[in-house]
């Protein structure tokens, strides 16, 4: 009964008392226990109830085992239960090319330092590829021009000269179908030769095309490059030609005249249009000639070439343009880049 007693007064100082309070004094194994004697210890007194005195050694062993399997109960539950962890959100990484980056500047638009970076987002893709198709409709109006840059150059001294009429048609305004006729005359003395030329009035024409660099800008303006072939039908004589014989010391002068020839060459055309007022435009014309064949019923051939010129390959036009502009209009959308 006392080893009943003690193990329950041990077991209830253990749920009251701190452990280091609960020191047994040696040698209480054989003391007999009496109601009104207090179980003593060195730090601490522990009291047994009267009412365990009357308990059956029974049914104080069933309380005792009892209340120590329900504290092995919950000393296996609060040892076996895991630390509950929380729930772990996975978020997948996505690879998203149209995800703003952010851009840092150190210099304005004018290239002067910034006192400090700014930084704003931009989309990966900063360049905006430019539309490839026409923003003008197919028909977009008529030019016509007269070139007069040889009224110029007659004031000037030169002895030759090309007038010519021509059209073109504006297809998105990117294309420019191309087509000139004019008149070509001489009536010169080159230097170092022995004869004089006179060129009629003779008929010259020519067809090409053209390519408009700023063919989504203004209508009124253009910056091109074109291709020319050209066809001249040439009447002209050949006069004082002065021929002189050392060996003989005699010399002989005639005239050659009434001659015809035909001739076929082509052009490389590069040029700008400017609008002036209204719809009068400018253009300069530089153009590179190159012969494909000339034909003669004589055995000389033509000095000059009407539309074409005379021994430089090179030469220019200047045109007074007007335009009958096409029906069609750029719509906002299409001025988008």
């Amino acid at each position: 009964m006392n080893r009943i007693i003690k193990r329950l007064a041990g077991v209830a100082a253990v749920m009251s008392l701190p452990v280091t309070m609960l020191i047994w004094p040696l040698g209480m194994e054989g003391r007999s226990y009496q109601s009104d004697k207090v179980l003593s210890a060195d730090l601490t007194k522990v009291e047994a109830p009267d009412s365990l005195v009357m308990m059956e050694e029974d049914s104080v062993g069933s309380m005792v085992r009892e209340l120590t399997d329900s504290m092995g109960t919950l000393t296996d539950t609060l040892v076996a239960a895991p630390a509950r962890r929380p729930n772990r959100t996975i978020t997948p990484v996505d690879i998203d090319d149209n995800k703003p980056v952010e851009v840092l500047h150190y210099f304005d638009k004018h290239g002067d330092p910034l006192p400090e970076p700014v930084r704003f987002l931009a989309t990966l893709d900063t360049v905006t590829k430019p539309k490839s198709k026409p923003v003008y409709p197919l028909y977009n109006g008529v030019s016509v021009g007269l070139n007069f840059a040889d009224a110029i150059c007659l004031a000037a001294g030169q002895t030759y000269a090309s007038f010519d009429l021509w059209a073109d048609v504006s297809l998105h305004n990117w294309f420019f179908p191309v087509l000139e006729a004019g008149i070509g005359f001489a009536d010169s003395t080159p230097d170092n030769s022995n004869f004089s030329y006179k060129g009629k009035p003779s008929f010259y024409i020519k067809a090409g095309i053209n390519y408009n660099f700023l063919y989504k800008s203004n209508s009124d303006y253009q910056c091109f490059l074109g291709l020319r072939a050209g066809y001249a039908n040439i009447t002209y004589d050949v006069n004082n030609i002065f021929i002189e014989s050392d060996y003989w010391g005699e010399s002989q002068k005639f005239n050659l005249t009434g001659l015809h020839a035909h001739s076929f060459y082509g052009e490389a055309v590069a040029g700008i249009k400017v609008k002036i007022v209204k719809r009068f435009s400018l253009g300069w014309t530089l153009r590179y000639h190159f012969k494909f064949k000339t034909v003669s019923d004589s055995l000389s051939e033509p000095w000059f070439i009407p539309g074409y010129g005379a021994s430089s390959p090179i030469s220019f036009s200047l045109s007074a343009i007007y335009t009958i502009p096409g029906p069609g209009k750029r719509t906002e959308e299409d001025i988008k880049p």
